[in-house]
C-alpha cells in the first residue's frame, strides 16, 4: 500500500510510528502518512483521503514536509553566509563545509532573486574506494555534489570557510534508497577521521529505534537527536532538472531536546554509540525537528567506498 499512499495529493511520507494525540506519544504502532498540509476530510475527494486504517492497522495522519538541507548563496556573495569556528584550520575533518566551485541558474520561491547560485552543504567523513582504487575521498550527499543532471566526474569543490579548491567529484549515486557523493581529495590535504565536537569515527553500524545519535552540520553544527524509526519512505523535491525522487527505508531522527537539522548539514555523518556511523544526513523537515538519513551500509556499498578510520596525508 505505500506506493498507494505516496500517491494520494500532498502526501510527502510513509513511516511506520506511534500515534500521536494532543503532541504526545500514545504507544500504539500505526503507519504514520506525512502531509504537506492537513485537511479535513470535508474538503477532499474520496478517493483522496488517506484511509483509516490499512488491512486492519490504523494510519495517523501528520503534517510535514521532508526537504533536502543545502544553502544557497549567489554567485557575488562571500561563499560562506555563516562562518564557522573550525577546530584545526586547515585540515579536513567530518562537519567540515564543501561547495562545488559550479553555479546553477535559481529563481523565486527557491531563492530570494534570481541568479546564479552556489551550494554548500556538509562533508560528513573519510572514505577510500575500495582495494586496489583506495582513494582518499570525502562523503556529502548527491544533491550537494552533483546539484543537478549537469554534473560530471572531475567537478571541483570548494572549502567554503577557506575557498580553497581541495577537491573534485569522484562518485555519485541517486537511487531508490541513497543520496551520496564522494569527492576526491586533492593532493596535500590534511585528514583527520574525526567529526568535530562528538569524536573520532570507529566505523560502520545499523540504525536501531531508541538509540541516541549526533551530528555536525555545516549549517547547525552539533546536535543530537533519537532514532524513531529505520522505515521511512519520503518524497524529495531535487528541482526542476531531476524533479521529486522517493527514497525509501531510510532513518528516522527526532530532535532531542529540539532542532536536529537545518540548511547546510546535508552530508552530515550521523553517528550513534562509540563513533559507529549509522547514516548520511539527506533531507528534514521545515523546522529542524526531523532530520532523514540513508543508512550507511547502503550508503557505502553504492558508492563502492569503505568508511576510512585512521587519518592519513594525501600525497602529490
Amino acid at each position: 500500500m505505500e506506493d498507494q499512499l505516496l500517491d494520494l495529493p500532498g502526501v510527502t511520507a510513509v513511516d511506520i510510528g506511534a500515534k500521536r494525540r494532543a503532541g504526545r506519544s500514545t504507544g500504539e504502532q500505526v503507519i504514520v502518512v506525512s502531509v504537506a498540509r492537513k485537511r479535513s476530510r470535508e474538503q477532499l475527494k474520496p478517493d483522496a483521503c488517506v484511509p483509516l486504517d490499512v488491512f486492519g492497522i490504523p494510519t495517523d495522519v501528520v503534517e510535514e514536509q521532508p526537504v533536502l538541507q543545502h544553502i544557497h548563496c549567489a554567485e557575488d556573495e562571500p561563499l560562506t553566509p555563516r562562518p564557522r569556528r573550525a577546530e584545526r584550520p586547515g585540515v579536513i575533518s567530518g562537519g567540515s563545509g564543501i561547495a562545488p566551485c559550479r553555479a546553477v541558474h535559481l529563481a523565486p520561491p527557491e531563492v530570494t532573486s534570481a541568479g546564479p547560485h552556489r551550494r554548500i552543504g556538509t562533508l560528513g567523513a573519510l572514505v577510500t574506494g575500495v582495494a586496489p582504487m583506495a582513494v582518499a575521498m570525502g562523503l556529502t550527499t548527491f544533491d550537494v555534489g552533483c546539484l543537478d543532471d549537469g554534473w560530471s566526474v572531475g567537478d571541483r569543490m570548494a572549502d567554503p570557510e577557506g575557498g580553497r579548491v581541495h577537491a573534485e567529484l569522484a562518485r555519485a549515486a541517486l537511487s531508490g534508497r541513497v543520496d551520496a557523493a564522494a569527492v576526491a581529495l586533492a593532493p596535500g590535504s590534511a585528514t583527520t577521521c574525526v567529526v568535530e565536537g562528538i569524536g573520532p569515527i570507529t566505523g560502520p553500524a545499523t540504525a536501531y529505534p531508541g538509540e541516541r545519535v549526533s551530528k555536525n552540520g555545516f549549517g547547525t553544527g552539533v546536535t543530537v537527536g533519537v532514532v524513531t524509526s529505520v522505515d521511512a519512505t519520503i518524497r524529495l523535491d531535487h528541482g526542476d532538472a531531476l524533479g521529486v525522487r522517493v527514497l525509501r527505508e531510510q532513518v528516522r531522527i527526532v530532535g532531542s531536546p529540539s532542532r536536529f537539522c537545518g540548511p547546510g548539514d546535508a552530508g552530515s555523518a550521523v553517528l550513534g554509540p562509540g563513533g559507529r556511523v549509522i547514516g548520511l544526513h539527506v533531507a528534514g523537515s521545515c523546522d529542524g525537528t526531523v532530520g532523514f538519513a540513508s543508512p550507511i551500509a547502503d550508503v557505502l556499498a553504492e558508492l563502492d567506498v569503505e568508511l576510512c578510520t585512521e587519518p592519513q596525508r594525501i600525497h602529490a
